[in-house]
């Protein structure tokens, strides 16, 4: 049930980065598994810079 709640809300707000994610990719949407592919690695190293 949560899973549906987020969906819709992502939808109806047009989405944010993680909601792109998560609700993207679980509708098996092309443009949100290649957002994620990307931008997941690039969010890890950038956390990591800035932690040291």
């Amino acid at each position: 049930m949560g899973g549906v709640i987020l969906l819709y809300g992502a939808r109806m707000a047009g989405g944010c980065t993680s909601g792109h994610m998560m609700s993207g990719v679980m509708q098996l949407s092309l443009s949100s598994i290649i957002f994620t592919i990307v931008l997941f690695p690039i969010a890890v190293f950038i956390a990591k810079k800035v932690g040291e």
